[in-house]
């Protein structure tokens, strides 16, 4: 199942657009199930400082489903973000499975009679990360955001069996993959999954038993699979462009007038004045009308 849930938020985050907020900052938190895998355990056991057991594998732990919740803030640069995480998983421990042979060497060594049913722990791990992620939005900015990306950082890892704890930390890193939308100007909501996996984890005790003292140095590494709901608070997310302005309306047409000639000019303007009449005939002869 933990690889479906793997393939599905990877599909989502390449088949779906973006809805990132450019230039801008973000505060998020996130919370889900958590699937931890099996951890083998290593086990090196002195009797009196000289090595009686160095086993590999000796014995795996198995898990309950836990929880698991995150601090996110970071800054998105565009088409990549980068962000701090502080983190927390936390599961309950079913049982533990002891290699037969190591079980037998024990039971041999302490005159014991324990069985596989014998070692169940009723205890449980708890996590403690701080993250540095770096992720690629795929997308646009109008939608569903899809992301991939990776952090590295320092895990604190506490197992509490047996009425004892004892805890480590070593180096972590991860893989994620999700998407996002918005549900309003600043606020997305998003799914998130995880991949964890941590260094070498080394627990060591000791004990007097029967005039010797016996030290044990138990060796493994923590991972485990994520599924993650997501509430995002996005800074100073920018404003939407107002639309141009209408182009200005053309400039009307000027006033005009038809003169008496038919010619159109200004109003402003005076019409050509009319051509003047012609002149009047001269008057006839005097004499030459008496004759």
């Amino acid at each position: 199942m933990k690889k479906y849930l793997l393939l599905a938020a990877a599909g989502l985050a390449v088949a779906s657009p973006a809805a990132a907020r450019d230039g801008a900052g973000y505060i998020g938190l996130e919370g889900g199930i958590l699937f931890p895998n099996n951890t083998d355990v290593d086990v090196n056991v002195t009797a009196d400082g000289e090595t009686i057991a160095d086993e590999n594998n000796a014995f795996e732990i198995d898990y309950n489903t836990g929880y698991d919740i995150d601090l996110v803030g970071g800054y998105d640069f565009g088409m990549f973000r980068l962000e701090a995480e502080l983190g927390l998983k936390r599961s309950s421990l079913d049982d533990v499975d002891v290699d037969d042979s190591v079980l037998d060497a024990i039971n041999d060594e302490f005159d014991l009679y324990l069985t596989q049913d014998d070692l169940d722990l009723g205890g449980h791990a708890r996590v403690m990360s701080g993250m540095i992620n770096g992720l690629v939005d795929l997308g646009n900015e109008n939608g569903v955001n899809g992301f991939l990306g990776a952090g590295i950082g320092l895990a604190g890892v506490k197992y509490s069996a047996f009425g004892d704890s004892d805890s480590d930390s070593a180096f972590a890193w991860q893989l994620l993959a999700g998407v996002r939308t918005p549900i309003s100007e600043n606020i997305d909501l998003g799914l998130k999954y995880r991949y964890f996996h941590t260094g070498d984890l080394h627990f060591n005790d000791s004990f007097d038993f029967d005039d010797v003292t016996f030290g044990g140095r138990l060796s493994g590494h923590y991972s485990s699979h994520s599924l993650l709901a997501s509430l995002v608070y996005n800074f100073g997310a920018v404003a939407a462009a107002p639309p141009p302005p209408p182009p200005p309306p053309p400039p009307a047409a000027p006033a005009t007038q038809t003169c008496a000639d038919g010619s159109v000019i200004l109003a402003t303007d005076a019409c050509p004045l009319p051509p003047a009449p012609p002149p009047p005939p001269p008057p006839a002869n005097s004499g030459e009308r008496g004759r």
